[in-house]
């Protein structure tokens, strides 16, 4: 039997799954360049592909009459036509919170840039616009002043126009408490002085400990200083009456998806004073046009998608895989602990494989 792989594949994992499933594991360029050369006879062979961010539809799925599952190795299978899968009696697995760690890390991250305007103040550097002409010390700088002080004396003074907040007073809301959600919380647990959590999805009991409050949006939206989104939800949670809801002075982080906010509320909020700062690393059009207005939006942190770009990503999203496709052929798992995004196809699935 084979299985196709478009994407890296370590020797040990390539190991566990040739010994485990009896698959031969073909890594190819890509799979649709693969069956196009591939004799049918081959193409009956293939039970499983696997992938990153190759798209897969119908054309690939009409050709693999024998196919029986696609692993998409990603926290959600965008690239994967669901519904032509199923069609096919063909499962599909991803990996959820396979970059976790790397978004909360980058989270954390993202919040210091903001509150301490760290990004800011090192492209002003950079720029040339908190440089000085010469390093003659004047009359505006006393010797040993450790404040730098612009050659203009009416100009701002970078240690107080770019003053921040520290973190230890502060109440941070965390939107969406998956995995990604939960370990946001845990960088922030000890550094912060309240954590409230919103997700009504997940029970109360499970949220609330020392440091942590379950919250409803409209609460959290009132009393936080930092407000940071980790739910992965196609429809908006944060739109102009949101954003109004938000403490004045307070400060927005999106590292989830850009459905969710309100980009056009998020810009008026900065121009007007209402938010006093935000961190974006997600956006509606990817790369960032040129002409978007929040290019010139003040006191805004931009990053260009790189939050679940860590190297030991690849290694925990085939972790993920192996145990997800362990449970997928285990008879006595019901598929309630693993990742399967069409799993009202199991009874016609297991039929197929002759487990029924």
């Amino acid at each position: 039997m084979l299985a196709l792989v478009s994407t890296n594949l370590p020797d040990a994992t390539k190991s566990v799954l040739e010994r485990d499933r009896a698959w031969e594991m073909r890594q190819v360029p890509s799979i649709r360049e693969a069956l196009e050369t591939m004799p049918r006879e081959d193409r009956e062979l293939v039970r499983a592909i696997f992938v990153e961010a190759e798209p897969i539809g119908e054309a690939i799925l009409s050709l693999l009459d024998n196919l029986e599952v696609v692993v998409c190795l990603r926290s959600e299978p965008v690239n994967i036509d669901v519904a032509a899968a199923s069609n096919h009696e063909v499962v599909v697995v991803h990996t959820p919170g396979r970059n976790a760690e790397a978004v909360a890390d980058f989270t954390l991250g993202l919040c210091l840039a903001m509150l301490r305007n760290i990004a800011l103040t090192h492209h002003a550097i950079l720029s040339g616009e908190l440089t000085a002409a010469s390093r003659v010390v004047d009359a505006q700088r006393a010797k040993g002043d450790v404040i730098w002080r612009p050659d203009d004396p009416h100009a701002p003074i970078p240690y107080v126009l770019y003053k921040g907040h520290q973190l230890s007073k502060l109440v941070v809301a965390v939107v969406g408490y998956g995995a990604v959600g939960r370990a946001v919380a845990r960088r922030f647990d000890g550094l912060v002085g309240e954590i409230c959590v919103v997700d009504p999805a997940v029970p109360k009991e499970s949220i609330e400990e020392p440091g942590f409050v379950a919250s409803s949006l409209a609460e959290a939206l009132r009393r936080a200083d930092v407000v940071t989104i980790h739910a992965r939800s196609a429809t908006q949670l944060i739109g102009r009456s949101e954003i109004e809801q938000m403490k004045h002075g307070s400060y927005l982080i999106n590292t989830a998806r850009a459905t969710v906010l309100d980009y056009d509320a998020l810009n008026d909020a900065l121009i007007s004073g209402r938010l006093g700062g935000a961190a974006l690393d997600v956006f509606p059009d990817e790369p960032l046009p040129s002409s978007d207005p929040l290019l010139h939006a003040p006191r805004l942190t931009l990053t260009p998608h790189l939050a679940g770009a860590a190297y030991e990503v690849a290694e925990v999203q085939w972790e993920i895989a192996v145990r997800t496709i362990a449970g997928l052929y285990d008879a006595d798992n019901d598929w309630s602990s693993i990742a399967v995004r069409n799993a009202d196809i199991r009874e016609v699935w297991e039929k197929r494989l002759g487990r029924v």
